[in-house]
């Protein structure tokens, strides 16, 4: 099961392993460049420009990897070949979906560690922290850390639970593409939530993001809501979860899915 499932997907298997090689290279020949010039900021905003394009990996995931599992396998019917071998279309869908799954989390996670590393090369004395911080930019949050992982491993799930419901491969994807946006622009809105704000006292403020300022009865500035830097793997680890827990609850659903239109 495991070598036909890699025959099935070798092509964006390849295309996906191609996109990680290029971006690891150009993110290695940036940051030797960055490390030795005397404006590592400008280095830094030419290669963000294209790298923040790559914020949407996870729909294509979905797209190419996780619709088609499913819809494609609908409407060539090939689903009535498969599943009445020896393999119950349970132990099929869960070898599928699982050595998939495994591969697009290990995809995400090393594409998030690569970036993390480069951003290394531009520590705050060295740059504009506006952008290199990735726990105040939110686009570099997504990209780095265990969050790429988790978004890799939604985006495919949430692709393969749209092909076993829709049935259809245009379809699957429209619903894929409109999910994983609609999440992402909700995620970003709301992930100053994950955690209590810190209160400081002004003037003592840890370094991170200041999300509001208390003031006392005549209107001065005493105190500010915080969300420290060192918190960063703390959000990270929440969204991790999130993801995950809910890119299980699909996985899920897809069985039921299939136990139930036969």
């Amino acid at each position: 099961m495991f070598w036909l499932t890699y025959r099935q997907h070798r092509m964006q298997l390849l295309i996906t392993a191609a996109l990680l090689v290029v971006v690891g290279i150009l993110l290695l020949v940036n940051g030797n460049a960055a490390a030795s010039s005397a404006d590592p900021a400008k280095l830094f905003k030419d290669l963000y420009q294209f790298l923040s394009w790559l914020q949407v990996v996870p729909i294509a995931i979905g797209v190419f990897w996780g619709a088609p599992l499913l819809a494609a396998e609908y409407e060539r019917g090939t689903t009535k070949l498969a599943w009445t071998q020896s393999v119950s279309r349970f132990r099929w869908l869960g070898v599928k979906l699982g050595f998939l799954a495994v591969l697009a989390t290990a995809a995400g996670l090393a594409f998030g560690a690569m970036t993390q590393r480069w951003l290394e090369v531009f520590p705050a004395d060295r740059g504009d922290t506006t952008f290199t911080s990735r726990f105040d930019n939110p686009v570099l949050f997504a990209m780095t850390g265990v969050a790429p992982g988790a978004w890799w491993l939604f985006g495919f799930v949430l692709g393969t639970a749209a092909g076993a419901f829709v049935r259809r491969t245009l379809p699957a994807i429209a619903v894929t593409i409109a999910v994983t946006v609609g999440l992402m622009i909700g995620v970003s809105n709301f992930r100053d939530l994950y955690a209590e704000p810190r209160l400081v006292a002004l003037g003592t403020e840890p370094g991170g993001r200041v999300l509001e300022m208390v003031r006392d009865a005549t209107g001065e500035i005493t105190a500010l809501k915080v969300l420290p830097q060192d918190w960063y793997w703390r959000f990270q680890w929440t969204e991790a979860a999130i993801l995950t827990g809910a890119a299980l609850l699909l996985a899920v659903a897809a069985t039921f899915a299939i136990r139930r239109r036969s």
